[in-house]
């Protein structure tokens, strides 16, 4: 990150957080926010990101469409866990191909997956929509 770069990093697990804390609060330019996605969506709404990596459900399977209105073009959307994996939650399974499917005929978005680790999805907003 350079200069005028911002980090926000959030989640509902004070222990999480806490780690990133340990690791990135001597950082000005990171926040930390203990709060469940799906609220911080929402009070996101007017703001504009460059970077959004929705690793849990609120901006992956729920208020994708929030999620992804919050990046400027040319802003990167990136999620994992679209391979199979044991330590999937139950009803995880099912979602991912239906999302696979929303997010790559996406209109005003490039969708690129890496069969990489958990299974990676990148999206670059191309144009506003």
């Amino acid at each position: 990150m350079d200069a005028h770069s911002r980090l926000t990093s959030v989640d509902s697990d004070p222990k999480v957080l806490e780690i990133a804390r340990r690791h990135l609060g001597h950082d000005s330019r990171v926040t930390f926010r203990l709060v469940d996605g799906a609220t911080f969506l929402e009070q996101s709404a007017q703001q504009q990101f460059d970077l959004i990596y929705a690793d849990a459900g609120p901006g992956k399977f729920t208020h994708l469409d929030l999620a992804l209105s919050l990046l400027k073009v040319g802003g990167i959307y990136f999620i994992d866990d679209l391979l199979p994996q044991a330590s999937w939650p139950e009803g995880h399974a099912p979602k991912v191909p239906a999302l696979i499917t929303e997010l790559e005929t996406r209109p005003g978005f490039v969708a690129t997956k890496l069969a990489w680790a958990s299974g990676l999805m990148i999206l670059v907003r191309t144009r506003a929509v």
